[in-house]
Order: structure tokens, then C-alpha cells, then sequence
């Protein structure tokens, strides 16, 4: 006959595993990992006029991920200065293939002569990782009000990868400078 003690030992052990399990797989669930950490390169611009836009790609993803599609929640610039009074929006490229570039790097004017299609990041928005084509990446446009710095420390970026949900803060750093 089994004791009392050792009835309820298994039964806390069962418990235990179980609690530890679901905790596990709540983990799981909500920090998924599919972009590297922010700070990977910097971008300094010139003195640009204030009232012009400027345009960075920041976010990359990675080409090495499993291919599939995320579902973008939202896409908010870090910004760690803002003396411009800066207006800052992220936009999803997709690289048109027939044009040979790579990405859109940085540039004074909208990239549409690289991008098949460029359109704001919005609550749905989808967003390609891993090799192939369509390759894709996020943009920053930033429009300064006013002479002043703005320092952007990447994109924090909240997503759905199937039914795990993320936020990670991602991308390159940008230093924009307004006369």
C-alpha cells in the first residue's frame, strides 16, 4: 500500500512539471527571435534642408530565417534625440528585383525607382523574412520642422510569426542633422 506522503509527492511533482511546462511554452509563445539586435551599422546624414524628406533603409530581415511571412502589429522608430521636431514614419519596400539593387540605402527622394512597391507600415502589414524573392525592408522617412538632430537607435517592431507574438527592437542607428 502506497503512504500519504508519497501520493502527494507525486502528485506536487506532477504539478510542478506541469506549471513549469505551460510556463515554458508561454515563453515560447511570446518571444520569438527573428531579427538581430539594433546597432548592427549607423547612417549619418549632411545637413539636410528642413521641410525635405529623407529616406534610410534600417531593418533588413534576415535572409538566413526560415522563409515566411510575418504580420507586422506596429513599426515605431527608437529615437533617442529629437531637436528637429522631426516627423517620422516607416515604410515597407519591396525591392524590385529587375532593378539589380540591393536595398534602398539612403536617399533624399522616395525610393520608387528601387522599390516595386513602397507604402507606410500599418497594423497587418506583411512582411517577408528569409532568402528569395520578393526581398524586402523597412524604411524611415524622416521630414524635420525645424534646424536640430534627430538620433533614431533602430525600430522596435511587434509582430505575429504564426501564433507566437514579438516585439524586438531591430536595425541600423541614424543620425539625421537639419539647417
Amino acid at each position: 500500500m502506497e503512504s500519504t506522503t508519497s501520493h502527494r509527492f507525486r502528485w506536487t511533482a506532477v504539478g510542478l512539471a506541469l506549471a513549469l511546462g505551460a510556463g515554458g511554452a508561454a515563453w515560447w509563445v511570446t518571444h520569438p527571435d527573428v531579427f538581430g539586435d539594433a546597432g548592427g551599422y549607423s547612417l549619418s546624414t549632411a545637413r539636410e534642408e528642413v521641410g525635405t524628406s529623407y529616406y534610410a533603409g534600417l531593418v533588413s530581415p534576415p535572409l538566413d530565417a526560415e522563409r515566411r511571412e510575418l504580420e507586422l502589429r506596429s513599426a515605431t522608430p527608437v529615437v533617442a534625440k529629437n531637436t528637429a521636431d522631426a516627423d517620422l514614419e516607416v515604410y515597407l519596400c519591396e525591392v524590385d528585383p529587375g532593378q539589380g539593387a540591393v536595398g534602398v540605402g539612403s536617399q533624399r527622394t522616395a525610393p520608387t525607382d528601387v522599390c516595386s512597391t513602397f507604402e507606410r507600415v500599418t497594423d497587418g502589414t506583411r512582411l517577408v523574412v528569409g532568402g528569395g524573392e520578393p526581398y524586402q525592408e523597412l524604411v524611415i522617412r524622416v521630414q524635420a520642422a525645424q534646424p536640430g538632430v534627430v538620433e533614431v537607435r533602430g525600430i522596435e517592431l511587434s509582430y505575429r510569426d504564426g501564433l507566437r507574438r514579438g516585439t524586438q527592437v531591430t536595425g541600423g542607428h541614424l543620425t539625421y542633422r537639419a539647417r
